[in-house]
């Protein structure tokens, strides 16, 4: 079958074996970038898990209050999740306050 496949392919197509071939080297360099990529991020976020403990152990009163805030905001949202009422309405924008609060918090460390 070897020798078939030999005779039919034409000196401008691949073989098998380079397609085959072709296949490995892609499936390793995908391997590489996403192991790559795994690690990159892994270490972006044990970097900013670190800061935050930091940033928590300097301020814990601000600490506090911002998860009472992310508390309040969270449970706002829960309460008024079946119905539409008052609540409901403040709830989302209150929560997304008390976010972009602790993200600026934590990105000023």
């Amino acid at each position: 079958m070897e020798s078939e496949m030999n005779k039919t392919n034409e000196p401008g197509s691949p073989s098998a074996q380079d397609t085959v071939g072709r296949g490995f080297r892609a499936f390793d360099e995908t391997k590489r970038a996403m192991s790559h990529a795994y690690d990159r991020s892994s270490r972006a976020i044990g970097e900013t898990y670190d800061q935050a403990l930091e940033y928590g152990r300097h301020n814990p009163g601000k600490t506090v209050l911002i998860a009472f805030g992310v508390g309040v905001g969270v449970g706002m949202l829960l309460l008024g999740s079946g119905r539409r009422s008052r609540v409901s309405r403040y709830g989302e924008p209150i929560v997304n306050a008390l976010s972009n609060m602790a993200l600026e918090f934590i990105r000023g460390l």
